[in-house]
């Protein structure tokens, strides 16, 4: 009874404080008995399983989704759990059974005896609803958290293949992973899924929750089928040229199946999409989202399109002759595809010559390039001199060789990798605007290596650039740091780093000869351990920086820099403009800039220290940059708007703001009102 009664007050506290807060109204009480604290229990005697939790939440939150006991959390939460407990918000701890999952969304169903109130739903709320997180954070009960519902439809945030995300500033930590996002009544209009922060950050207030569109669909079919079948549209869409965007904000039709879906509604090779249903579509993963709700079964959903200028509603329906995927362009032999890698074959076989690593960082990739040599990126092994490497026929050890290369490249050589596995030799290839392009690396939440969805080249490396950064769309997630970019031949023309939101960049296979050229330089072993040294100092001194103000900014700042490393620049950055030492992490954010010059998450993350510190004429000219290389980036555009009022530009606020009337109105509401009545400008610091 003193488990229970501490419980119940925590929470009517945390309610309470809610209320006040002025964000949001307190929520029902009888809302927390529809959330449940969801407690994995994993293996824990292996090194390898230590290593491990690093990457898989210790606990988790589940809802109560269906009558009987039916709870949803998020798949990465009990993946590879040897069993399953959940604690009711009586404090009672009951066993459940998983009943089925879906990797695409990160969705898993739970199922425990017990009778257990449903939780209500909302389907879609309003921006700036408010809304609050209940959820069992770091692992110490149930609480909530409340902010507001900050964008809808959010479906590049980076971390699952299908992604229907309600954007929320309500605080989500770890352990509230499942977790539900209510509004003021109580409703749910979400499942807490992911955070989206720099390595080094804690909480920054973009959260995400699957929406409640999305989690019912899966959730109906994981309890009617087992699994959630998303069917082609039979078509591939491409994101539209400036000349295109200039005009209307959409995604160009590429391709189309023969007697596929979208053959049979009549849409056309060139046509220009510009909304799904009640969705804007902005982006070719907009559409994934929007088809993603939709059941195969369900009646039409119309599609508005371009056509010669002119628009055209075309109804839409999955209820088409089942066709075999059309082949892509230069990709014949794409009939032998497999299920679960629907792109190009010599895509689909290159994934033998990426491998699954733990190193400095506990999960990442290597790319084979030798009958013996892999490559990945330094600060995935940083000053450790061995890697452990996963293959299909089980773990080897690879050491680490030095080169005097001083970019975020790092070989490995293993003995014992198959003999006739593949290899992608670094011969390169020519890349423009129109090659489709692939990351293939390690996908955490699956345990597999896998290709992922193909995009385009943003910007070349810049010129003069001497560790030059090839800027895709192709997407990539935590793990794939190390893994192949490859285009639709299957050719290596990078090795994958990292990104976020549509923005990932890759190191030019050039580099990788230039790594292997350099491993007999005198200076090689000095380069090499000094590099690694100063980056596992830098890591360290990150993470002394997020328990708490004692690391001092000065030391954080010099070993940071120390490692050369664009990654470690932004990173520490971030770190130190969170805890308020603005000047240190400008300057790490301007080393990043000045050593990949065309990197729009550098810029972005010098604009955001510039706008902390109040230098708003100093951001002026990246801004303009930005605007120029992404001119149908929200992200990119509100950050041009105040430098544009405060910084004394008037025309760049503007033009801002008339690029992002087209690229997303609601926004644009709101920046119109900073135009026309702009607060007095913060004081620089």
């Amino acid at each position: 009874m003193v488990r229970q009664t501490g419980i119940l007050l925590t929470l009517i506290i945390s309610l309470l404080l809610a209320g006040l807060t002025g964000h949001a109204a307190a929520v029902p009480l009888e809302t927390i008995q529809s959330v449940v604290s969801v407690l994995p229990v994993r293996p824990g005697n292996s090194s390898a399983e230590r290593e491990s939790r690093r990457i898989m939440a210790p606990e988790g939150t589940g809802i109560v989704i269906r009558e009987g006991g039916v709870i949803a959390t998020a798949w990465h939460v009990v993946v590879r759990a040897r069993r399953i407990d959940v604690r009711l918000s009586d404090g009672r701890i009951l066993p459940a059974q998983l009943l089925a999952k879906d990797d695409a969304t990160d969705i898993a169903l739970l199922e425990v005896e017990a009778s257990l109130p449903k939780i209500s739903t909302r389907l879609r709320p309003e921006i700036s609803t408010p809304a609050c997180v209940i959820g069992n954070a770091y692992g110490l009960g149930l609480s909530v958290a409340c902010g507001v519902v900050s964008a809808l439809d959010v479906s590049k945030a980076g971390f699952n293949a299908v992604e229907d995300f309600v954007q929320t500033d309500a605080a989500a930590n770890p352990g509230t992973s499942g977790g539900a996002l209510v509004d003021r009544e109580g409703r749910l209009v979400g499942m807490v899924s992911a955070i989206f922060a720099g390595e080094g950050d804690g909480n920054v207030g973009v959260n995400f929750a699957v929406s409640t569109e999305l989690l019912l669909r899966v959730v109906d079919d994981l309890l009617d089928d087992g699994k959630v079948d998303f069917p082609s549209p039979g078509w591939q869409l491409a994101k539209a040229d400036r000349a295109q965007l200039a005009e209307r904000a959409g995604v160009v039709v590429s391709e189309i199946s023969d007697s596929g879906p979208a053959d049979m509604a009549g849409i056309k090779t060139g046509d220009l999409i510009t909304q799904i249903g009640e969705r804007r579509i902005l982006k070719p993963r907009d559409a994934i989202a929007a088809l993603a709700i939709l059941r195969p079964a369900a009646g039409p959903v119309d599609i508005i399109l371009y056509r010669d200028g002119a628009e055209r509603v075309v109804p839409f329906s999955f209820d088409a002759p089942k066709t075999k995927t059309a082949s892509l362009p230069r990709t014949p032999a794409v009939g032998n595809q497999s299920a679960d890698c629907p792109h190009p074959v010599p895509v689909c076989q290159a994934r033998q010559a990426v491998f699954p690593i733990s190193s400095l960082n506990p999960i990442a990739s290597a790319t084979r390039i030798g009958p013996s040599l892999l490559i990945t990126n330094r600060h995935v092994v940083g000053d450790r001199p061995d890697a452990i490497v996963m293959t299909p026929s089980g773990q080897l050890t690879g050491v680490v060789v030095p080169s005097a290369y001083k970019g975020d490249l790092a070989l490995i050589e293993v003995d014992g990798l198959p003999p006739d596995g593949h290899i992608l030799a670094p011969e390169g290839g020519e890349v423009d605007g129109s090659s489709r392009l692939f990351s293939i690396g390690a996908d955490v939440s699956r345990q597999e290596v896998r290709v992922f969805d193909p995009g385009e080249v943003l910007l070349p490396p810049a010129e003069n650039a001497r560790l030059g950064r090839l800027h895709v769309t192709a997407l990539m997630q935590p793990g794939v740091s190390g893994g192949a970019l490859v285009d639709s031949d299957g050719r290596l023309i990078g090795i994958a780093v990292g990104g976020g939101e549509g923005r990932y960049e890759a190191i030019p296979v050039d580099d990788v000869n230039t790594v292997l050229d350099l491993r007999v330089d005198p200076a090689a072993s000095a380069v090499h351990s000094s590099l690694g040294s100063a980056l596992a100092r830098c890591e360290q001194a990150i993470e002394d920086l997020k328990r708490g103000p004692t690391a001092k900014p000065g030391m954080v700042f010099q070993v940071c820099r120390d490692s050369e490393n664009q990654g470690q620049f932004l990173q520490a950055g971030r770190a130190l403009a969170k805890n308020g030492n603005i000047a240190p992490a400008i300057r790490l954010h301007q080393l990043a800039v000045e050593q990949t010059p065309n990197s729009i998450n550098a810029r972005l993350s010098l604009l955001v220290s510039l706008q902390l510190g109040g230098r708003f004429e100093d951001m002026l000219s990246h801004a303009r940059w930005i605007m120029n290389v992404a001119p149908d980036d929200p992200s990119a555009l509100r950050l041009a708007i105040q430098p544009g009022v405060w910084g004394g530009d008037v025309s760049l606020a503007e033009e801002a703001y008339r690029a992002l009337l087209k690229a997303d109105p609601r926004q644009a509401q709101a920046a119109r009102r900073f135009i026309d009545s702009a607060p007095p400008a913060p004081p620089r610091r």
